[in-house]
This record gives C-alpha cells, sequence and structure tokens, in this order.
C-alpha cells in the first residue's frame, strides 16, 4: 500500500513532528507499505529540512507552498494570499496522489483538511490537538470578541472538515468525548506513542533541578511557570529551573526572567538528547495552557520523573490519574508552586509517585501497545 503523509513541516524539534517521524520509521521497518510524507512550508535558513531522524525508505515531497509568507500581512491582503496558496496545494497535492498511485492520505490536519475529502484515496486525520485549539491559538495572540468568534467559526469549519473523513483519530477520550459531542461519529482514539521507546536511557546524577520541555510558545505557560517559580527560588535556593525548547516567546520570557530577578532560571534551548535531560533533573512540571496529548509528560513518566501538571485540555488528568503525578487547577501559578514546593519537600512520595508513572507509561505508551492499532486502520481491520 502507498501512503501518504501531509504534515506542515518536519524542519520543527516539536512533538508533532517527532511523533510522525517515529511512526514513519516503524512502518518502514516492520511493514512493506510504501511511505511518503508531503510538506508545505519553505525551511527556514540554517535548518536542516527533517530535524529527527527518517529512515532513508520513507520519501519527503516538499512543496514550497509557504502559507506562513502571509502570517503578519493585513488581514485582506493574507486572505488572497491564502486563496491562492490553497488553490495551487490542492492541484499539488491532488497531482501528487495520482502520479504516485497513493492509497491513503493520512491529514496531521493541516491546510488540505479544507478540501481533504474531495482528495482521489482513502482519508484519515490524525488530530494532535484539542477541538478548540484553532480558537485557543487565536485566543492567545489576540483579545477580543472579533478574534473569538474568528475562532469559534473556524472550529465549526474544523468540524465540518472532519465529520465526512473514514476515521478521526484523537489522542485521548476526553478528545473523543468533545468530538462527538460536536457530532462526529468517526472518531477513535489512538495515544502517540513515547519517542524514548527503544532508547537506553542514561544513568547520570539527579540535579536539584526542575524540569520543563516544550516550545517557548503561549500554548505551554512557561510566563505562568516562571511566575509559579518566584516563591520556590526563594525557599529552595539551591534549585535550578531547568526549560529546555526554542520558539518564539524567547525575549519576552528572558524579559520576565529580568524583571522578576530570578537567578536559578536556565532556558537552555534545543537539544539533541532530551532524555539526558529528564535523567539529571529532579521533578518535571508542564504548565501548558492546553495540550493535545503532552508529549513531554509521557517522556517524563518514561523516564521516571515525579511530575507536576495543570489540569488543561487535554491529557494531563489522564495520564497523572490514580496518584501517579500531581495535577493542580489549570493556569493557576500559586496552585503550581505550592504543588512544586510540596514535592520538593516530600521526596518519597514523589519517588513513590514517579514509580506508578514510570509503569504506566511504558506499559500504555510503548511502540508495540500503539503502532498494531495504527495497522488495523490502515489495513482496513475490524
Amino acid at each position: 500500500m502507498n501512503i501518504l503523509y501531509c504534515i506542515p513541516h518536519l524542519y520543527n524539534a516539536g512533538g508533532m513532528e517527532r511523533v510522525l517521524t517515529q511512526k514513519v520509521n516503524w512502518l518502514a521497518a516492520h511493514t512493506e507499505h510504501e511511505i511518503s510524507i508531503l510538506t508545505t512550508e519553505r525551511v527556514p535558513q540554517a535548518h536542516k529540512a527533517v530535524y529527527f531522524p527518517l529512515d532513508k525508505r520513507v520519501k519527503v515531497v516538499p512543496l514550497d507552498i509557504d502559507f506562513d509568507a502571509d502570517y503578519r500581512k493585513p488581514l485582506l491582503s493574507k486572505w488572497l494570499g491564502h486563496m491562492r496558496r490553497m488553490h495551487r496545494y490542492k492541484k499539488a497535492l491532488t497531482d501528487y496522489i495520482r502520479h504516485a498511485q497513493i492509497d491513503l492520505c493520512i491529514s496531521l490536519c493541516g491546510k488540505e483538511i479544507a478540501f481533504l475529502r474531495s482528495l482521489p484515496c482513502r482519508t484519515i486525520v490524525e488530530m494532535h490537538f484539542a477541538k478548540d485549539q484553532r480558537h485557543q491559538l487565536l485566543m492567545a495572540n489576540h483579545s477580543g470578541l472579533f478574534w473569538s468568534l474568528l475562532g469559534r467559526i473556524r472550529t465549526s469549519q474544523l468540524v465540518r472538515a472532519v465529520k465526512p473523513m473514514e476515521r478521526l483519530v484523537v489522542l485521548t477520550e476526553a478528545d473523543r468525548a468533545d468530538w462527538q459531542q460536536a457530532g462526529c461519529r468517526n472518531v477513535q482514539v489512538i495515544p502517540n506513542p513515547c519517542s524514548l521507546d527503544g532508547q537506553l536511557l542514561p544513568k547520570t546524577a539527579k540535579q536539584k533541578t526542575v524540569l520543563a520541555v516544550g516550545r517557548l510558545h503561549e500554548q505551554k505557560g512557561f510566563d505562568l511557570l516562571l511566575r509559579a517559580w518566584q516563591t520556590i527560588e526563594t525557599a529552595h535556593p539551591d534549585w535550578t529551573l531547568r526549560i529546555v525548547g526554542e520558539g518564539p516567546r524567547r525575549g519576552e520570557l528572558e524579559q520576565q526572567i529580568d524583571r522578576l530577578s530570578l537567578r536559578r532560571v536556565t532556558l537552555a534551548g534545543r537539544t539533541e538528547n532530551v532524555a539526558r535531560e529528564y535523567a539529571a533533573a529532579s521533578l518535571f512540571v508542564l504548565s501548558s495552557r492546553y495540550e493535545g496529548l503532552p508529549l513531554a509528560l509521557i517522556e517524563a513518566m518514561w523516564c521516571g520523573l515525579p511530575c507536576v501538571a495543570f489540569d488543561c485540555p487535554h491529557g494531563p488528568a489522564e495520564l497523572l490519574a490514580a496518584e501517579r503525578g500531581w495535577l493542580v487547577a489549570a493556569g493557576d501559578a500559586d496552585a503550581l508552586s505550592q504543588q512544586m514546593a510540596y514535592a520538593i519537600d516530600h521526596p518519597e512520595e514523589a519517588a513513590e509517585r514517579a514509580r506508578k508513572a514510570q509503569a504506566f507509561a511504558q506499559q500504555t505508551y510503548s511502540e508495540s501497545v500503539i503502532m498494531p492499532q495504527w495497522l488495523k486502520i490502515i489495513n482496513l481491520e475490524s
């Protein structure tokens, strides 16, 4: 079978890119399916076209449509440019499907979602974000009734687009409930596998470090984490907060660190070895405003780290249930600070929760558990 994945790009060190490369590498190694990945965005200078290692049997098809080029233009110019690019994209994608004799197209919910049902092959949507992600993203960067209304319209458009698909694959049971409430009857839950599966976890001495991992973006709530860290830094001056990741909010976070006079915070940037970061830390914190299924939290659990997280939509509540970690109210920086302090001050309880979390993660999110579920969909098995 010829399978095509559609994703905006592969040059970022993001969770979606990491999970996709992991899954196609597994398919290339364990099946005879022919796999290709089509991207729409241009690779910025000084970036590799593919960030994570990709099996040489997987073909990458860069279209360079560059939807991002119109991002900062006025609304009307942005809309006109978007429509021109959408026309070009639909033709290029349709032509490729016919030329390469694609049997199945799996969309990671990029721009093609608007015309996916018209493509000349089987179509599946793989959703890495919550249903309201378009609304959440707009409201993270704008305020006011207009942007809120636009976000809700975008969400409605997304619901209409995915309803006719053969399958809508989401990451959590909470996601499934949201989509079904919106009228979708084609929803199936398949979580992402842990990207550390199969890796030999490094042995290293634990440091008094609280670790956070993610793109420096409004979604990840690192501004809330820095507010929460003020109290921790005062009460536990021998502890350090280490934030691993890169993104557009670096400048704002650096200014906030200076404004709050924080001295025990490191913005570490990207890493080629995230497992080493988990191995050296003593506590993991997730401060996101919203998630699909937080890959970094799964990785931290997999590595046996005690975890504290906002109870944001969606994922943390399912992951940290049954005393596998600690949840606090979404967006409550004071509660996050108090729970981090509790975890630091109660190492035995933290270790016990970490053991439960590690056992759960390795039993639930291994490739051997997740990928056979995908094969059933790909092969049309019941």
